[in-house]
C-alpha cells in the first residue's frame, strides 16, 4: 500500500502506467458521491485503480465493484475503520484502511461498529443540545439516508442550520477536542480493528498518519509500535501531507 504510482515493473499489461486512489468516501458514510459515481469519476479522471472505504461500512462496495467491472478499472474492496491505541502514556485515535478482505467474513463487526457509531452521535446530538443546539436525531437520519453517520455528517447540518460558517468551523467550534460538544468515542483498540481484518483475509494500512498531530520521530515510533500490533502498510499520500512528509514516510 506505500505505492500510491504504479512502476513499469509492478503494473499489469491490460492497464498503462496511472495513478491509483485507495482512499474514497461515499454517500454511504460521509461522502458526496454515490460509489458508483466515485468509481465513473475515476475512470473519467484516468485512475487503474480504485478502492471504496467508507466508514464503518462495507455496504456500498457491491454497487462500486459492479461498476468498475462495467467500466474496466480495477477495484479493491476497502473499509476505514476508527480505533485506538496506547503509546507512552497517550491514546490516540488511529483509522485503519483495510484492503481486499472477503466482505462476508466482516459483515457482523460492520453492525457492531454501526451500533457504537449509533450511540455516539447520540451523545454528541445530545452534548449540542447542551449548548443551546437542538437536533433530533430523526432530522439527522433523514438527510443522511443509508449512510453510516459521522461528525462531518453533523457539522455539515450544523451549517445548514446556521450554527457555523463551514464544515471546518463546525468541527473546530463544537465537534473536535476542545470543542464546546465534544463527546469521546470509545472506539475499539486497534489491535482488535487489525485482527478482525486479517482474520477476513485483507491487509491493514495506517489512514493518514499526518493528521494524528505527532512529530516526526512520534509518528515513526507509533508506526513501530501498531507494526507488532498487526500493521501491514501505511497510506503515504494524502490531501493533508506535504511532499516532504510523503517521501519520509517512504
Amino acid at each position: 500500500m506505500k505505492v500510491t504510482k504504479e512502476t513499469p515493473d509492478s503494473k499489469q499489461a491490460d492497464f498503462p502506467e496511472k495513478y491509483i486512489d485507495l482512499h474514497t468516501h461515499s454517500t454511504c458514510s460521509d461522502g458526496t458521491d454515490t460509489p458508483a459515481e466515485i468509481v465513473r469519476l475515476a475512470k473519467e479522471t484516468g485512475l487503474s485503480a480504485i478502492s471504496l472505504t467508507d466508514h464503518d461500512t462495507i455496504s456500498g462496495l457491491e454497487e462500486a465493484r459492479m461498476q468498475a467491472a462495467a467500466l474496466g478499472i480495477r477495484f479493491l474492496d476497502g473499509v476505514e475503520i476508527n480505533s485506538r491505541c496506547h503509546m507512552d502514556n497517550k491514546e490516540i485515535n488511529i483509522h485503519v484502511l483495510g484492503y481486499s478482505f472477503v466482505p462476508d467474513a466482516l459483515s457482523d463487526y460492520m453492525e457492531t461498529l454501526k451500533a457504537l457509531r449509533t450511540e455516539h452521535n447520540r451523545a454528541i446530538l445530545h452534548a449540542l443540545g447542551s449548548v443551546g443546539i437542538p437536533i433530533e436525531y430523526e432530522e439527522l437520519e433523514a438527510r443522511s439516508p443509508g449512510s453510516t453517520i459521522t461528525r462531518l455528517n453533523i457539522a455539515r447540518l450544523l451549517v445548514q442550520k446556521g450554527y457555523a460558517e463551514n464544515v471546518k468551523d463546525a468541527l473546530h467550534r463544537y465537534l473536535h477536542r476542545e470543542g464546546s460538544a465534544y463527546v469521546a468515542c470509545q472506539y475499539p483498540p486497534f489491535s482488535k480493528v487489525a485482527r478482525k481484518i486479517h482474520d477476513a483475509g485483507g491487509v491493514v494500512s495506517l489512514a493518514h498518519p499526518a493528521e494524528y498531530g505527532l512529530s516526526d520521530s512520534e509518528t515513526e515510533s507509533l508506526i513501530r509500535h501498531l507494526t507488532g500490533q498487526g500493521l501491514d502498510a501505511v497510506e503515504c499520500i494524502h490531501p493533508t501531507q506535504n511532499t516532504a512528509y510523503t517521501q519520509n514516510l517512504m
